[in-house]
C-alpha cells in the first residue's frame, strides 16, 4: 500500500484538521455496507456525508477544529443513531463505531480518540491545549511560545542566545533549540534562514488548538529531531463572536530580585530591580459572510514594553537606560465552502516588532552609545483547497509564502568607533546586520481509506532565498574598535596611541545570499488489524540542497493497542528516523568568513594598519600590503577550490560533504483513563543523534596534554605545530563545519490530566538524562572543545540544558460567583555550566580550556546550578452583561515568591598551581536577562467577550 501511495507524490493528512473514522456492523458483527454517515458541525453548519464500504468502514477527513461535530449513522431497515457533540484534536483520528439493530431496536455507538478521551490511533506523545484550556493558564505577556513549557519534556533555553527575538526559546527531549519544527494550519512555519522560532507569531486570541509533540512519530513530520509544535487558528462560525482585551503590567509592582552572591561580586546593592512595564491591546472578531458557506475570523494584538537596565560602569554610575519594545501581530482567515465537499481557505499573518535594547545588551559596563536597535518584519500568506474526490479519497493542497524583510536587523543607534575599557566601560558601536528571508512552500495531500487501511501520502517543496548584509549578530567593526590598556579610564577625547592596547577593523565584502530547495515525499498507512489494534507504518524522504546529503530516508513504525478492546487503556510504541534541517545562515560562515569574504585586522601601535590618529577612522590598508595571518571558515566538499589557496591534504579531516544531523527515536508507553475524565500516561523515550554540525579548527595545533594546573603553551609556539604554519598573508585557524557531534537522551515521561467543564489539571513529570559531545545550537565558541584534536568520547558530558528532574503542575477551577482561579508550579533541577580556566592554555586561540583537577582535565559541563522553582497564579471574575456578553477582570502573578532562578553561571575556575578556584566569583550567577529568569511580575487584564 505504501509503495502505491508514494507513486502519487502527495503529502499526508493536514496537521491542522481532524478525521473521524469507524466501522458499522449489525448485531452479529457482520459488516453493513452502504450505511449513510453524516458529520455535521453544529457551529458552522457545514455537513459532510459518506457511505460505508463493503467491509463496513468509513472515513471523513479534513474536519476543521472550530466547533463541535455530531455523527449520524442511518441505513434503511435499521434504527438511526447519532452521537452527542464531539470535540476533535488536530492531526488525530477519532473512532466512531456503530452497531445497528433492526428498526425498533436500540442501536449502539462507541466513541473513542476524541479530545475528551485516550488517543488510540498513533503513538505520538505530547500535550494538547484548546483555546479554553489556554485561557485557564497564566501566560507572561500572552506570548504563544510560553505554552510548550507546560510539558515537562520541554525545557527553557534561556541561556543559548537569540533572546533578542523576544520569544520563549526551548528544547524538546535531547534536541537543540533550532531543531523543533513549527506547523501553522497544516503548513510549515519554520524559518529556513535561522530556525530560531516560528516565522510569524500569532495573537493568542487566534489560537484554536496548540499541541507540543515530544515525539512527532507520524511520517508527515520532518526537518526535526522529533519535537514539533502544531498550531491551529480559529475560523469564523455562523454566530458573530469576538473579544477585546486590555492588559497592563505596571513596573512599580515589581520587587527587587535578591541575588546576594551576584551583588557582592559586582559591588552592587544586595538587590537588583529592573523595571519591566507592559501595555497590550488585543481583540478578535469572527462570523459569517454567507451563512453556512463563508466565514471570516480576524485577530490582532499590539504590545508596548518598557524595560530599564542599570549601568554599573564607573563612567556613568547608577545610570538607567530605558529600552522600548513594540510589536504588532495580525492573523486573518476566510473559509469558503465552494460546494459540497469543496472548501477554500485564505489566511494572512503579520508579525512586526522592534527593540531598542535587544537581549539587554546595554547595562552593566556597556554604555548607551554602544546600543543597537533590533527590527524584524515578517509576513505570511497561505491558501488551501480541500476536495472530497470520492467517498474514500480526500485531497488537500496548500501554497504558502513567508516574507521576512528584515528577518533580522541590528542597527547601531549612534554608529561610531568602539572603545573597550577592560573592567570599566564599553563605548560606541558600528556593527550592523540587515538580513532577509523569503520562502515559497507548495504542498499537496491525498488521503484515502480502503477497508482496514487509512492511507496518506504526498510531497511538499519549499524554495528559500535568504541573506543580506552581515551575520546574525552583525558585521565586522566597520568603524573600528580600540581596546584600551587595562587601568586607563580617561575620556575618549583624551586618549593617545600610547593608551591603546590594540585596534581591530573589518574589511572586505559583508554580503551574501543563499538559495536552496527543501523538499520531501512521504507516505503513511494506519492499518486497523483489529478493532483494538492499529499498526502505523510510514516512510519519508527529505532533501535539502544546502547540504550534500541525498539518502535521507526515514522509516517510521508504531502501534496503538486498546487492551482487550477497552478504549480507556491504550498501549503505544514507535520507532522513527529523523533528519534535521541545517539552517541557511550556516552558509554565512563560509561566505563571509571565507578566503574571499571580510576579515578583521588587528594591529598594535606602530604596526601596519594602526591608524595615524585615533580620529582617522576608518583606516585603509596600503595597496599590496601583506596582512598578518587570519582566521577563515571553509565549506565542506570543496577541496579542489581551496587547494588553490592552501594544501588541503595537510588539514586534519577536511570533510568531503555537509550532512543533515540524523536522529533515531523510540518510545513505549501506556495511557489509561483511571477515572471519569482522569487520564494517566507513562512513556519511556530514547533518542540518539549523530552527525551534529559544529565549527571546528581543522588546522589546529598539535595536542598539548596537561596533567597539572598552570601548564601553558604560547600561541606562537602552538602556531609552529599547526599543519599549515601561519605566515603573513596566510591563515591561522581554518574552521570547517563538521558533522562530528553526538547526543543521547533517555527520559521517563509521566502525565496526569483531568478535563471537565469546571476544572482542568495537567501534572507532568520527566526524569531524563541528556549527554552529548557538543552542544547543538549555541553561540559559536561557547562550547568549543578543550582540545580540537580530541572531540570524541573525551568530550562527552551532560548537555548544557540537562535537567535530571522537571515537574510542571498546571490547572484551574471554576468557583461559584463566576470566579476562576488557577496557576502553574514548576520545579526542576539546576542548569549545567562549563568550567574553564579562563585562559588559552594550549595556545589554539580559544579560551575553552578546562582546568586540571586531581591530575586530569575535568569533563564538559561539570558545573550544576541551583534548582529552579517558580509559582504562577491567576484569578478571574466574570461579570455577565447578557447571555452573550461578558466582561472579565483578571490578575496574574508570575514567580510569586520572587525566587532568583539562574540559568547562567560564572564557570571561570582559573589555573592556579594550588588547584583551587582563582576567584570567589567562580560558580556565581552571571548578570543579564540571558542568565537570570525574571523576578515577580504582576499583570492585569480586562476582557470583553461577545
Amino acid at each position: 500500500m505504501i509503495g502505491a501511495l508514494l507513486a502519487l507524490l502527495l503529502l499526508a493528512q493536514s496537521q491542522g484538521t481532524a478525521t473521524i473514522r469507524g466501522r458499522v456492523v449489525d448485531q452479529t458483527g457482520g459488516a453493513l455496507p452502504g450505511a449513510i454517515v453524516t458529520v455535521t458541525n453544529t457551529d458552522t453548519g457545514i455537513s459532510r456525508e459518506t457511505t460505508t464500504d463493503r467491509t463496513g468502514f468509513y472515513t471523513v477527513r479534513s474536519l476543521p477544529l472550530t466547533g463541535e461535530y455530531v455523527v449520524r449513522i442511518a441505513l434503511p431497515g435499521f434504527s438511526t443513531r447519532q452521537t452527542d457533540p464531539l470535540d476533535l484534536r488536530a492531526g488525530e483520528t477519532a473512532t466512531v463505531d456503530a452497531t445497528l439493530l433492526a428498526s425498533g431496536g436500540t442501536s449502539e455507538i462507541t466513541v473513542y480518540g476524541t479530545a475528551q478521551g485516550v488517543r488510540t490511533d498513533e503513538p505520538q506523545l505530547g500535550v494538547t491545549l484548546d483555546s479554553e484550556r489556554i485561557d485557564d493558564v497564566p501566560i507572561v505577556g500572552r506570548k504563544l511560545t510560553n505554552l510548550p513549557l507546560l510539558d515537562s519534556a520541554v525545557r527553557p533555553a534561556i541561556n543559548t542566545g537569540d533572546l533578542f527575538l523576544n520569544n520563549v526559546l526551548f528544547v524538546v527531549d535531547g534536541s537543540g533549540r533550532r531543531q523543533t519544527t513549527f506547523t501553522l494550519d497544516g503548513s510549515s512555519a519554520d524559518d529556513a534562514w535561522g530556525r530560531q522560532t516560528i516565522f510569524t507569531n500569532v495573537p493568542l486570541s487566534a489560537v484554536r488548538e496548540f499541541t507540543v509533540l515530544s515525539n512527532a512519530f507520524s511520517a508527515e513530520y520532518g526537518r526535526t529531531t522529533g519535537g514539533a509544535v502544531n498550531i491551529v487558528t480559529k475560523s469564523g462560525t455562523n454566530v458573530v463572536r469576538g473579544d477585546t482585551l486590555v492588559l497592563f503590567r505596571p513596573a512599580r509592582l515589581e520587587p527587587s530580585l535578591t541575588i546576594d552572591a551576584l551583588a557582592a561580586i559586582n559591588n552592587l546593592s544586595a538587590t537588583m530591580k529592573v523595571p519591566d512595564a507592559l501595555h497590550q491591546l488585543g481583540g478578535s472578531l469572527g462570523g459569517p459572510l454567507l451563512k453556512d458557506r463563508t466565514h471570516l475570523f480576524v485577530a490582532a494584538e499590539f504590545s508596548h514594553q518598557i524595560r530599564e537596565s542599570t549601568i554599573s560602569s564607573p563612567a556613568s554610575p547608577n545610570a538607567v537606560f530605558t529600552g522600548t519594545f513594540k510589536q504588532a501581530l495580525l492573523n486573518a482567515r476566510v473559509d469558503h465552502r465552494v460546494r459540497a465537499g469543496r472548501t477554500l481557505s485564505v489566511k494572512a499573518n503579520v508579525d512586526g516588532f522592534s527593540d531598542t535594547n535587544p537581549q539587554g545588551v546595554v547595562g552593566g559596563l556597556t554604555l548607551p552609545s554602544a546600543g543597537r536597535t533590533f527590527t524584524r518584519r515578517a509576513y505570511g500568506g497561505q491558501g488551501g483547497y480541500q476536495a472530497v474526490v470520492s467517498a474514500t479519497m480526500m485531497n488537500d493542497a496548500h501554497v504558502q509564502i513567508f516574507y521576512g524583510a528584515p528577518i533580522t536587523r541590528f542597527s547601531p543607534d549612534n554608529p561610531s568607533t568602539q572603545f573597550v575599557y577592560p573592567g570599566f566601560a564599553t563605548i560606541g558601536e558600528s556593527r550592523l546586520a540587515d538580513l532577509y528571508s523569503h520562502q515559497v512552500d507548495l504542498s499537496d495531500t491525498i488521503a484515502m481509506s480502503r477497508g482496514r487501511h487509512d492511507m496518506r501520502a504526498g510531497f511538499n517543496a519549499m524554495h528559500s532565498t535568504s541573506g543580506g548584509n552581515g551575520q546574525e549578530f552583525g558585521s565586522p567593526f566597520v568603524l573600528g574598535q580600540f581596546t584600551v590598556r587595562t587601568g586607563i579610564t580617561k575620556p575618549v577625547a583624551e586618549l593617545a596611541a600610547a593608551d591603546i592596547q590594540s585596534f581591530t577593523q573589518g574589511y572586505g565584502a559583508a554580503t551574501y545570499e543563499v538559495k536552496e530547495w527543501i523538499w520531501a515525499a512521504f507516505a503513511q498507512d494506519d492499518i486497523k488489524l483489529r478493532p483494538d489494534l492499529t499498526v502505523n507504518l510510514g516512510l519519508r524522504y527529505e532533501r535539502q540542497t544546502l547540504t550534500d546529503d541525498t539518502n535521507n530516508l526515514s522509516p517510521r513504525a508504531g502501534f496503538a493497542y486498546s487492551v482487550a478492546g477497552d478504549a480507556r487503556t491504550s498501549v503505544r510504541g514507535g520507532y522513527g528516523v529523523y533528519y534535521s534541517e541545517v539552517r541557511a545562515n550556516t552558509a554565512a560562515a563560509w561566505n563571509l568568513n571565507g578566503p574571499t569574504g571580510f576579515f578583521s585586522f588587528t594591529a598594535q601601535p606602530g604596526q601596519l594598519g594602526f591608524p595615524a590618529s585615533l580620529a582617522a577612522i576608518p583606516t585603509t590598508l596600503p595597496p599590496d600590503s601583506v596582512v598578518p595571518p587570519r582566521n577563515i571558515t571553509v565549506r565542506p566538499g570543496m577541496a579542489s577550490y581551496y587547494s588553490r589557496l592552501f594544501d588541503v591534504s595537510r588539514l586534519k579531516g577536511y570533510p568531503d560533504a555537509l550532512l543533515n544531523p540524523r536522529t533515531q527515536s523510540g518510545s513505549i508507553g501506556v495511557e489509561r483513563e483511571i477515572a471519569r475524565r482522569w487520564f494517566a500516561s507513562v512513556d519511556y523515550v530514547t533518542q540518539h543523534t549523530n552527525r551534529i554540525d559544529r565549527p571546528l579548527d581543522i588546522n589546529s595545533p598539535a595536542p598539548f596534554v596537561r596533567t597539572a594546573p598552570g601548564q601553558t603553551r604560547s600561541a606562537a609556539a602552538a602556531d609552529l605545530t599547526r599543519p599549515i604554519v601561519p605566515v603573513a598573508g596566510g591563515y591561522r585557524q581554518i574552521v570547517a563545519i563538521l558533522n562530528s557531534g553526538d547526543a543521547d537522551y533517555d527520559g521517563l515521561q509521566l502525565n496526569v490530566r483531568k478535563n471537565s467543564e469546571r476544572a482542568s489539571l495537567l501534572a507532568s513529570y520527566t526524569l531524563a538524562k541528556v549527554t552529548n559531545t557538543v552542544e547543538p545550537d549555541v553561540p559559536a565558541g561557547t562550547q568549543a572543545p578543550n582540545d580540537p584534536n580530541d572531540i570524541g568520547e573525551t568530550e562527552r558530558g551532560p548537555g548544557l540544558l540537562d535537567q535530571r528532574h522537571r515537574f510542571v503542575l498546571s490547572g484551574s477551577v471554576r468557583l461559584p460567583y463566576d470566579v476562576a482561579v488557577g496557576g502553574v508550579v514548576t520545579a526542576a533541577s539546576g542548569y549545567r555550566y562549563n568550567i574553564t580556566t579562563g585562559t588559552d592554555n594550549n595556545g589554539d586561540g580559544s579560551n575553552s580550556d578546562r582546568p586540571v583537577i586531581d591530575g586530569a582535565v575535568i569533563g564538559r559541563n561539570a558545573g550544576r546550578g541551583d534548582p529552579i522553582y517558580s509559582t504562577d497564579v491567576f484569578a478571574e471574575r466574570r461579570f455577565p452583561l447578557t447571555s452573550e456578553r461578558v466582561v472579565s477582570a483578571r490578575v496574574e502573578a508570575f514567580n510569586v515568591f520572587n525566587r532568583a532562578n539562574v540559568a547562567g553561571y560564572n564557570g571561570v575556575y582559573g589555573d592556579l598551581a594550588t588547584g583551587l578556584p582563582a576567584s570567589s566569583a567562580f560558580g556565581t550567577p552571571n548578570t543579564g536577562i540571558a542568565n537570570v529568569f525574571p523576578g515577580r511580575q504582576v499583570q492585569f487584564q480586562v476582557r470583553f467577550r461577545f
